[in-house]
């Protein structure tokens, strides 16, 4: 239990106020860069995504899987030697995706996305790349046992170095226009990458010291390397396929805006505001459920391996369950509450309305990332890669159709029936291989009345008791404190929450629930 409440805090603690911080710092970037620098830096994000995704995500859920199911998570040794192993498979992620960000950054800022000025900060952005595969493969394995801490200070180190880095340049860089000011934050990111990379290694040797450094003649075997390729490969490449649609994607909705009506400079302003700007803010709290999903692998695999289905129902029902009721109540914040919160955060811009129109996309983009974790976790990497392709060609198309039509309202209407689209697939998927059933009443319907009672409730009493005059941050906290106690006071009158619901972090942290043992 003391292990379970370590983690946890760990987890949450650490998740937001890494997102807090990342969300200041985006208010300082906008305030500096303005909403078309951050409309350029978005356009090379999206492309730099596409190179960091394919060498990170596969090997580290291979990581994380194979220690949970060769029985890495009680033995060092057997951990080292698939580490060992995974380490030649970064290398040969690593190299290509350098090459392509590095000697073809002309090519993607001349054509792809006909802007000269992602040419230097893409090259730059290259660098980190084989560092970022190394870190992948040692925070799988320290994902994979449960020790959570590392991987949270490496973040840390990379976070402030990355901040620290940009603050201290970007003003220099920034008297050669965006382009430099862009180059400036590519520099404190690839510097952060190595820090983080260095910071990982360093905690990894100090593990290996004090578990004697011996290595299992799993090494050995043919059949892991297979085993690495098997996971990894289908990983990367949905996150390849994905990320490039996505880039594909974002390219196409400066242009979309241009056509109609928009001029360029206004286009990526208008870009920039929603993908640069909004969808940070809510993704903000997807933090903690986020960490909390890249948990799941472990344990969801280590009880699929050993045909634990009791157990795995129990993880995938709990998960889905609290996913939902948490991004409903968030849901209903920004619902209640964007018209403070849009001003509070970025002065002088309409973030606030696109805020209150966007809320309702939040419970199906935070369960369409559980339920992508969960099918990597049932061996169901082929599905979610097959779903991802699916998905992003169903976005371009409407792109391409809709945004010279209506424009940035018809971008909004692409992201509701993107992410409700992605999500059904996945989780009609979860529920064949799983034969579980979703319990909409007590997962959606009733979390939502809860949701819209306790936002007006909450409204209500600030404006009784005067409190309307407060500042924004203020009245925020408020709101948002007086929401949350009438949700979760609902939910229970509802029966929706029972004590045994709070029982399923234990999963997460390898402690089976005792009312789901397996036999």
């Amino acid at each position: 239990m003391k292990k379970l409440v370590i983690n946890a805090s760990i987890i949450i603690v650490s998740s937001l106020l890494f997102n807090t911080a990342g969300i200041f710092f985006r208010v300082f970037l906008s305030n500096k860069i303005g909403t078309e620098g951050i409309g350029l830096y978005q356009l090379i994000l999206s492309v730099y995504l596409m190179a960091i995704l394919f060498v990170v995500n596969g090997i580290n859920v291979a990581v994380t899987r194979l220690i949970a199911e060769e029985g890495g998570r009680a033995s060092f040794s057997i951990s080292r030697a698939l580490i060992i192993r995974a380490l030649s498979v970064s290398f040969l992620y690593s190299v290509p995706a350098f090459l392509f960000l590095y000697f073809g950054a002309e090519y993607i800022g001349l054509v792809w996305l006909d802007d000269v000025r992602a040419v230097f900060p893409l090259k730059l952005m290259a660098v980190g790349l084989p560092f970022a595969g190394v870190s992948a493969c040692i925070k799988g394995y320290f994902y994979a046992v449960s020790k959570i801490i590392r991987p949270t200070a490496a973040q840390a180190a990379e976070l402030t170095i990355q901040i620290f880095v940009i603050v201290k340049i970007i003003d220099y860089f920034m008297l050669g226009g965006p382009e430099y000011a862009c180059a400036a934050i590519a520099v404190g990111m690839t510097i952060a990458e190595i820090t983080s990379c260095l910071c990982i290694l360093t905690f990894y040797r100090i593990e290996r010291w004090l578990s004697g450094g011996g290595i299992s003649k799993i090494y050995q075997k043919a059949s892991i390397l297979k085993k690495l390729f098997y996971i990894s490969l289908p990983v990367s490449a949905s996150s390849l396929i994905r990320s490039s649609l996505r880039a594909l994607e974002n390219i196409m909705i400066p242009i979309g805006f241009e056509r109609y009506g928009y001029t360029n400079r206004s286009a990526l302003e208008q870009y920039g505001k929603i993908q640069g700007m909004v969808m940070p803010v809510l993704m903000f709290p997807a933090s903690v459920i986020i960490a909390f999903s890249s948990l799941l692998i472990p344990e969801v695999s280590e009880a699929n391996a050993l045909n634990q289905k009791k157990r795995v129902d129990y993880s995938v029902t709990r998960a889905l369950q609290l996913t939902s009721i948490m991004s409903i109540l968030i849901s209903g914040v920004f619902a209640f509450f964007s018209d403070h919160l849009g001003p509070a955060i970025y002065e002088g811009t309409d973030c606030g309305y696109f805020m209150k129109v966007m809320a309702p996309l939040i419970p199906l983009i935070y369960l369409d990332i559980v339920v992508q974790e969960l099918l990597k976790a049932l061996n169901q990497q082929v599905s979610a890669l097959m779903y991802s392709v699916t998905d992003a060609v169903a976005r371009i198309v409407l792109i391409y159709y809709l945004l010279p039509e209506e424009g940035i309202f018809g971008l909004i209407f692409v992201l509701y029936f993107s992410n409700l689209f992605s999500l059904s697939l996945g989780t009609r998927r979860l529920l064949k291989i799983t034969r579980l059933r979703l319990n909409v009443r007590d997962w959606a319907f009733k979390p939502v009345l809860s949701a819209a009672a306790s936002g007006f409730i909450a409204v209500y009493l600030l404006d009784l008791t005067g409190m309307n005059p407060l500042p924004d941050v203020l009245y925020i906290l408020a709101g948002v404190a007086s929401m949350c106690f009438f949700y979760f006071f609902f939910l229970v009158w509802f029966g929706c929450l029972t004590r045994d619901d709070f029982k399923w972090f234990k999963i997460l942290f390898n402690c089976p629930s005792p009312e789901t043992p397996d036999k």
